[in-house]
C-alpha cells in the first residue's frame, strides 16, 4: 500500500513538473505577439489581404519566417477549386522591403522571408500583401466572405488577432450577417467578438490562439455589390474527356499485352502459322535427283532451295551460293598457299543469266578486280542485301505469303519488349511460336517436300541408291545442294572411291591425293575463309568507339572525370 501511495504521490510531482515546463518553455519561446489582417473585398469580385504580423523570436537567433496560404478550397461535395493569389509585396512596418522566396507545396504557395547569410532575434513585424481571386461564395439571397484569418497550421501560439472586412461601398448594418469560428481545424468554438459597421465587419479573439488554432470568418452581405468571380474547379486529367479515354485505352492495353496477347500467339500459329497441306497431296520421298522448280519452270538455284527447307537464309546458303557461281564459270577458288584462298574472275557478272541477288555478289565481291583475297575482304552489309532480295524473290514466286524474316524481327521485337515488361509468359509465346510463324503457300510446301527429297538423296547411304553415285558430273551437280542442306561430307563419301580429277572451278593448294573428301574439306576451308567476310566483327561499334578488348587502356572508356577533397 505505501509502494502505491509513494508512485501516485511521484506520478503526480511529475505531471505538475512537466506543466510547469512546457508552460516555461511556451512563455518564454517565440510566438505571434499580434496577428492583424485588413481585408479589402473590391467590385471586381478579388480581396486584397494586408497580414500584419508582430513575430517574437525571443532569444532564438532565426532568419526570418515563413507564411504558407492555402490556394485550394472544398466545397461540400468534396470538389476542389483554385484561388488566385497573387503576392503584392512583402514589408517590415516601415514599408521596407523584405528579402523573400516563393515556392509552391502542394496547393499551398509558401513564402519565406528573410536572409540565409543573417540572423535575428527579438520582435520583427512583417507586413505581407496578396490579392485573391475566387475567395468569395454566391449564393441565391446573399454574397458571402468565408475566411481562415491566420489558418491551422502555425507552430507558435498567438497571443492577439484581429480581422477587418470591408466591403466596396457602405451598407446598412442590417445587411450584414457575420460570425466567427476559433480553434483547430474542425472546432465550432466561437471564443471571438464580433463588430459591424456600414460596409465592414471586424472579428478578434477572445483569448491566445495556441499552436494551430485559428479564427476563421464568415461574413455575409447584399447581392449586386460585387461581381461574381467563382474561382476555377479543379479537374484532374483523368476525370475529362480524353483523360477517360486514355485511362480506358491504358487498362485495354494492359489487358491486351499482359493476358490475351500471351494467348492469341499460340492460338494465331495454331491457326494461321503451320504450313498448309500441299497442292498435290503428295509428301517428300526418298530420293529425288533435281531441285524445285518456280512456277514459270526456273530451276530454283541450292541458295534458295536451302532456304526453302528451313525458312532462312543462313551461312550454309550462302556458301553454297559461292559454289554454284564458282561451277557456272563466273569465278575460280584458289588456295594460293595452306588456308589462305583467293577468287578469281573469270566471267563478266553482266551475264543476264543472272539473278539479281547473284549479280549483287558478283560486283560487290570483285569490286572491279580481277580477284580478291577473302581474308582482305569485308562484305556484312552486302550479304545483308542480298538475304533481303532472296526473301523478296521466295515471296514474289509465291513460296512464302509473307516475309519470313521480316515475321521473326517482328516477334523477336515484341519478345524482347516482353522481357522489358517482365511479361515473362508473352515472352515464351513470342520466342517460341511467335517465332515460329513462318509458314509456306500451298505451293511452297509442295515444293519444300522436293528439296526434302532431293536432302534425302544425297545424305543416304543406302546400297540401293548408290548405283547414283557413279561419275563425277553428278557429284558436281548436285554438291552445291549438298552444301546448303549440310550435308556436302555424306555426300562426298560416297564419291570417295571414285576417281575424280580437280574441277575446273577449284585449285586447291595441294592435290596430290585428290577426292571428293579432300575437295570437300578444302572446299570448306575457303567457305568458312568467306563467311568470315561477311560476319561483323566486334572490336568496333557501330558508332566508331573501339573495342577495350582491342587496344584498350585507362582513361580510354567513357565517363570517368575527377574529384578529391577540398
Amino acid at each position: 500500500m505505501k509502494k502505491r501511495i509513494l508512485l501516485i504521490l511521484f506520478s503526480s510531482f511529475l505531471l505538475i513538473v512537466s506543466k510547469d515546463v512546457v508552460h516555461a518553455q511556451t512563455s518564454e519561446g517565440e510566438r505571434i505577439r499580434s496577428f492583424g489582417s485588413d481585408i479589402a473585398i473590391h467590385k471586381d469580385g478579388t480581396i486584397e489581404v494586408k497580414e500584419t504580423i508582430q513575430y517574437d523570436f525571443s532569444t532564438l537567433q532565426k532568419h526570418g519566417i515563413y507564411r504558407q496560404i492555402p490556394t485550394v478550397k472544398k466545397n461540400k461535395d468534396g470538389k476542389r477549386y483554385r484561388l488566385d493569389l497573387k503576392i503584392s509585396s512583402v514589408t517590415d512596418e516601415d514599408g521596407v522591403a523584405y528579402a523573400y522566396t516563393k515556392s509552391t507545396v502542394g496547393d499551398d504557395i509558401k513564402i519565406r522571408i528573410g536572409d540565409a547569410n543573417k540572423t535575428i532575434s527579438g520582435e520583427h513585424t512583417y507586413v505581407i500583401t496578396y490579392k485573391v481571386g475566387g475567395a468569395l461564395t454566391y449564393y441565391s439571397d446573399h454574397d458571402e466572405f468565408y475566411w481562415n484569418v491566420n489558418g491551422t497550421d502555425w507552430t507558435v501560439p498567438v497571443n492577439s488577432i484581429e480581422a477587418a472586412v470591408t466591403l466596396p461601398e457602405l451598407t446598412s448594418q442590417g445587411s450584414l450577417n457575420g460570425t466567427c469560428f476559433t480553434g483547430v481545424s474542425g472546432s465550432t468554438a466561437s471564443e471571438c467578438s464580433i463588430q459591424k459597421e456600414n460596409g465592414k465587419i471586424t472579428v478578434s479573439a477572445t483569448r491566445t490562439l495556441g499552436v494551430r488554432e485559428n479564427i476563421t470568418i464568415v461574413f455575409g452581405f447584399p447581392k449586386g455589390i460585387v461581381a461574381q468571380l467563382e474561382p476555377k474547379e479543379i479537374v484532374s486529367f483523368f476525370d475529362t474527356f480524353i483523360g477517360k479515354i486514355l485511362t480506358f485505352a491504358f487498362f485495354l492495353i494492359i489487358i491486351l499485352w499482359f493476358f490475351l496477347y500471351p494467348l492469341w500467339i499460340p492460338v494465331k500459329w495454331y491457326l494461321k502459322g503451320r504450313d498448309p497441306a500441299p497442292l498435290s497431296g503428295g509428301g517428300e520421298v526418298r530420293a529425288w535427283f533435281d531441285p524445285p522448280k518456280t512456277k514459270k519452270g526456273r530451276d530454283l538455284t541450292p541458295v534458295e532451295t536451302g532456304s526453302l527447307i528451313d525458312e532462312q537464309v543462313d551461312a550454309r546458303d550462302i556458301s553454297a551460293m559461292i559454289v554454284n557461281l564458282a561451277q557456272r564459270g563466273y569465278f575460280k577458288i584458289v588456295e594460293k598457299k595452306k588456308d589462305d584462298f583467293y577468287f578469281v574472275k573469270t566471267k563478266d557478272p553482266s551475264d543476264a543469266k543472272l539473278l539479281a541477288f547473284e549479280k549483287k555478289l558478283l560486283e560487290d565481291l570483285f569490286d572491279n578486280n580481277a580477284e580478291v583475297r577473302l581474308k582482305d575482304k569485308k562484305m556484312y552489309s552486302t550479304m545483308e542485301d542480298i538475304k533481303k532480295t532472296i526473301y523478296t524473290d521466295l515471296v514474289a514466286e509465291r513460296f512464302f505469303p509473307e516475309n519470313p524474316q521480316s515475321i521473326r524481327t517482328f516477334y523477336t521485337v515484341i519478345g524482347a519488349f516482353a522481357l522489358f515488361t517482365f511479361n515473362f509468359p508473352l515472352a515464351f509465346s513470342a520466342f517460341i511460336f511467335g517465332r515460329n510463324m513462318v509458314r509456306k503457300t500451298e505451293f511452297g510446301v509442295e515444293s519444300a517436300n522436293i528439296a526434302k527429297s532431293l536432302k534425302n538423296f544425297l545424305s543416304s547411304q543406302e546400297r540401293q541408291l548408290e548405283f547414283q553415285a557413279k561419275n563425277q558430273m553428278m557429284f558436281e551437280k548436285l554438291l552445291p545442294f549438298a552444301v546448303a542442306f549440310g550435308v556436302e561430307k555424306i555426300w562426298a563419301e560416297r564419291f570417295k572411291d571414285i576417281h575424280l580429277t580437280p574441277p575446273e572451278w577449284y585449285q586447291g593448294y595441294d592435290t596430290a591425293t585428290f577426292n571428293s573428301i579432300l575437295l570437300t574439306n578444302h572446299l570448306n576451308n575457303s567457305l568458312n575463309s568467306f563467311r568470315s567476310a561477311y560476319t561483323p566483327t566486334t572490336t568496333s561499334s557501330s558508332s566508331g568507339f573501339s573495342s577495350g578488348f582491342s587496344g584498350g587502356s585507362s582513361g580510354g572508356g567513357g565517363g570517368g572525370g575527377g574529384g578529391g577533397s577540398w
